[in-house]
């Protein structure tokens, strides 16, 4: 201690003595404080990535929307050596997905528009309307409520996902072109075979396709002809269209008591009728802007209305005058609530106006003011033109039609189902801006409507939608052919079915 007192006396000495003053002590010179031992040993804490769930799903086995496949089987997909995934999916059928064998969503979607065969799995989440989900030995993910009620076989893990929940799929059904007079009533009533015949089609197979024998200037003339028989099944259509959670009918003509079989265009059909599309056909609503619905007068035309009412089947597009034409028809399947508003464009029925019986014209207010009452409403609308863009008998867009689609979109349509062509196509499904699709169809093609003087009138599709929630999530088509242009035969999507769904792919623009 002595030692380190006389040091310290020795260093003040010789400061002392150096004769140079001390340098006053400027703000920069002065000590940084020294941070303490807890500051120094504390490092800045990095944010933990929220871990991504993994969760067991069903897959949905896709091809591309065209691929002429319409089923597959569990065995068929295990056996399969091309299967594409999306890198989402971590294993399916406890195979697990290495790195590198997975695809972006995107990628996949592009590979499947160019090679609609291709096989590919997919979350139901990720199921989108630009695809074609297939049945599983009948289990179907987007089918009606027994078939998705069947034990489905194709399972995975996959990850940034939503679970699949059965209870946010809904279907509806659309019929297309009805007005069972004609070829339909003469068969079921001057023939005698009855109602219950009419509505019982099953299946059929083509056994020729030949040119129509009509010569120039004659209806059919320059159109191919289709001869069918029935392979059986009866009751299969049935049981398509009233297994949807919705089924809708666009019905063109009057429902008189005073009614007759008629051979011209000036139609009247028997209220038999009604009760059969409402039980046999389980459908839940009907549209009536049409062409056709004022061939029994004003009074034949009013007495529709009450006979749809008396049938209890919800109607829309027609009233005893504007205000009730403009009303909407709403159906509701499992907590949400469909709206459906329809419009005519094709001259023979008045015009519905204030104090004026009629359906609702395909006019641009009428258009803004009908979906903003579904609005009010409705969890999704549908709007249903009868149009046509000047002409029937054609598969396109054509005259008005394209400005028409686009003025049901800005009024907020959701989907268009349309009618009036009497041909099938095309078909369009876009995506929108909050990343959801929507589906146009201009026309699907006559359904009870006896038309047989060309193949494009004896062939039709039933459009059935699919959605998740309120979205979208897959379009597909039935077809079929009307035999003795009375009774609707399903048939095979992969064979003679393909004549009609080609031409439909074909204006649609989706053919290489």
């Amino acid at each position: 201690m002595r030692t380190a007192a006389l040091l310290a006396v020795l260093v003040l000495a010789l400061g002392a003595c150096s004769g140079e003053p001390d340098p006053p002590a400027s703000p920069t010179d002065r000590p940084e404080p020294t941070p303490s031992a807890t500051e120094a040993s504390t490092p800045t804490p990095e944010p933990t990535p929220t871990p991504v769930p993994e969760v067991e799903v069903p897959l949905a086995v896709v091809t591309g929307y065209t691929s002429a496949t319409a089923s597959i089987t569990a065995a068929e997909v295990a056996d399969a050596t091309d299967l594409v995934v999306p890198c989402e999916v971590t294993a399916y059928l406890d195979r697990e997905v290495a790195e590198g064998d997975c695809v972006e969503m995107p990628v996949l979607l592009e590979r499947l528009a160019e090679s609609p065969d291709q096989l590919a799995l997919l979350p139901p989440s990720a199921v989108v309307p630009t695809v074609k989900v297939l049945p599983v030995d009948g289990a179907d993910l987007f089918g009606d409520a027994d078939a998705r009620a069947l034990p489905y076989l194709i399972q995975g893990r996959a990850v940034g996902v939503e679970p699949h929940d059965p209870t946010e799929i809904r279907t509806l059904m659309s019929l297309g072109d009805s007005c069972p007079d004609r070829g339909v009533a003469f068969a079921a009533i001057t023939q005698g075979r009855g109602w219950d015949w009419v509505f019982g089609g099953g299946t059929a197979e083509y056994i020729a396709v030949y040119p129509n024998p009509a010569g120039p200037g004659q209806v059919g003339n320059g159109f191919n002809i289709v001869d069918a028989v029935r392979t059986g099944n009866e009751g299969a259509v049935a049981d398509l269209v009233s297994g949807a959670d919705i089924t809708l009918d666009d019905f063109e003509c009057p429902v008189v008591d005073s009614f007759t079989v008629n051979d011209g265009v000036i139609f009247s059909i028997d209220p038999a009728v009604l009760p059969r599309l409402r039980d046999t056909y389980g459908v839940d609503v009907a549209t009536l802007a049409a062409n056709h619905l004022f061939d029994r007068g004003t009074a034949g035309f009013l007495e529709t209305l009450g006979q749809f009412e008396l049938a209890g089947i919800p109607t829309t597009g027609a009233g005893a005058d504007l205000d009730e034409a403009l009303e909407p028809a709403f159906v509701e399947a499992s907590g949400l609530t469909f709206g459906f508003v329809a419009f005519n464009e094709i001259p023979g029925s008045l015009e519905a106006g204030p104090g004026q019986p009629g359906v609702l014209w395909l006019r641009d207010e009428y258009v803004v003011e009908a979906v903003e009452r579904a609005r009010a409403e409705a969890d999704v609308i549908i709007c249903v033109p009868q149009w046509w863009g000047g002409a029937e008998y054609h598969a396109a867009f054509i005259g008005d039609m394209r400005r028409q689609q686009e003025v049901f979109f800005e009024a907020g349509c959701d989907h268009v189902i349309g009618h009036g062509t009497h041909w099938s196509g095309p078909i369009e499904v876009t995506p929108t801006d909050d990343g959801g699709h929507r589906v146009t169809m201009v026309s699907h093609g006559n359904f009870l409507f006896g038309q047989g003087w060309s193949q494009q009138t004896q062939e039709g599709v039933l459009l059935e939608l699919a959605f998740r929630g309120t979205e979208l999530a897959q379009a597909r088509m039935h077809p079929y052919i009307m035999l003795e242009q009375a009774q609707t035969n399903l048939t095979d999507p992969e064979t003679d079915g393909l004549y009609v769904l080609n031409r439909i792919y074909e204006a649609s623009g989706l053919l290489p």
